[in-house]
């Protein structure tokens, strides 16, 4: 079925709620107050690689970092101010302070958005919200809320874009004995990267999520048009590379405009307070610019009071490169090769951690991750000097230690 059709029985589903639910229970038509709430969090991380000739990054969250240990790809803070206005509607507001893929450190608006209660178990929110595509997408920035130092770059990594400029509905119910979040949502976003730029547009979706005790479980689908314009010395060589070889027409999949994506997930955790598992499968297809991928993780942690020590074992798969090229061999193919392995993220890990709850508001994470990329790729990895140093099929050992606080 597709998301057009689901997202159809969604509304009706919703619309069909509203029209059958009485007015709000609440008959105290006194006047009720503004009330506002403000809170912060924050993350201090720190990463450093074992073989000093590649960065460790985040590709479209950080920039590989000039410093060693680099403090960009998990360092922010962030505060966020809710005005509830009346019991049925409230306005939040969210700001962020950390690097982004261009380098940038500039302060970031994270949420701005409009909530509005349609009727018993249903809103919708106008403005900026975050984009569901992961299980855990509305605990990446507050990093307190995660087991780990981050959530694992093999999933996580396939969809960097966490900010919508749209619209969505959140309706909850009860459906037996599980309680059920259907969450249907429809805008755009965008990012920036070194020398360049991605944008979202016209991103629609639907998420499901029901969870009961210890048990919770997040489906999710959308689709979308994207642009991705690359601007980098590498993009630019290969470019007229291309020209030269009269195969100017593959220069359109690199980079442009006109690319449709979709984008799978799945999730599940189950946490009874002592243990804890957490995985997580997402795919992400594309026609051109970026490689079509999937990845999954899954992580088991177990608790010795204020200690919480963890493993996660976590894989991502290239599934289709985004062009094709027919070059001579030697510098000219060698050059082509290289571009499509620096965009290429496949690898698998397995990263031993603990976390340690210094208070109700503050963590210490510490994680040992041996990561080896495939050998066509680049993984989670960029070279610090030479573009041409060797990266996939090494075996590559990443110590990471971070602090975060939620207030």
């Amino acid at each position: 079925m597709s998301v057009t059709r689901l997202l159809r029985r969604c509304a009706a589903m919703i619309f069909t709620a509203v029209a059958a639910a009485p007015a709000h229970a609440d008959t105290d038509v006194s006047p009720h107050p503004p009330r506002f709430e403000l809170s912060g969090f924050g993350t201090l991380g720190a990463v450093t690689t074992d073989d000093k000739d590649v960065w460790f990054t985040r590709y479209g969250v950080n920039y590989p970092g000039a410093k060693d240990p680099d403090f960009s790809p998990d360092s922010l803070a962030g505060i966020q101010g809710s005005l509830r206005l009346t019991p049925y509607n409230d306005i939040t507001l969210q700001g962020l302070v950390r690097e982004d893929g261009g380098a940038s450190q500039n302060p970031q608006l994270t949420l701005a958005f409009f909530r509005q209660t349609l009727a018993p178990g249903l809103s919708v929110r106008v403005g900026r919200v975050r984009v569901p595509f992961f299980m855990l997408s509305d605990s990446l920035y507050v990093n307190y809320a995660n087991p780990w130092v981050r959530p694992p770059v093999e999933v996580y990594g396939l969809n960097p874009f966490n900010d919508l400029d749209g619209i969505d509905f959140i309706y909850n119910a009860r459906v037996g004995t599980f309680d059920m979040e259907v969450h249907p949502y429809y805008g755009g976003g965008r990012i920036p990267f070194y020398q360049g730029k991605a944008r979202l547009k016209e991103a629609l979706g639907l998420n499901l999520g029901l969870s009961r005790g210890d048990f919770s479980l997040h489906l999710g689908h959308g689709e979308g048009t994207f642009t991705l314009e690359r601007g980098d010395a590498l993009f630019a060589a290969v470019s007229n590379i291309l020209l030269r070889t009269g195969q100017g027409r593959v220069i359109a999949d690199l980079s442009g405009t006109h690319g449709r994506t979709s984008f799978d997930s799945v999730g599940v955790q189950w946490d009874d307070g002592s243990w804890q598992l957490v995985g997580e499968y997402a795919r992400r297809k594309t026609n051109r610019y970026a490689a079509s991928a999937h990845g999954w993780y899954l992580s088991l942690g177990k608790r010795f009071g204020a200690v919480m020590p963890y493993v996660v074992v976590a894989r991502q798969t290239l599934d289709e490169q985004f062009a094709e090229a027919k070059l001579p061999p030697g510098r000219l193919a060698a050059l082509w090769d290289l571009f499509l392995v620096s965009r290429n993220n496949a690898q698998h890990s397995l990263t031993l951690g603990a976390r340690w709850e210094l208070a109700a508001y503050a963590a210490i994470k510490a994680e040992v991750t041996q990561t080896r990329p495939d050998d066509d790729s680049w993984g989670s990895y960029a070279p610090r000097v030479d573009a041409q140093t060797p990266i996939g099929g090494r075996t590559l050992n990443t110590f990471s230690l971070s602090l975060d606080v939620s207030f």
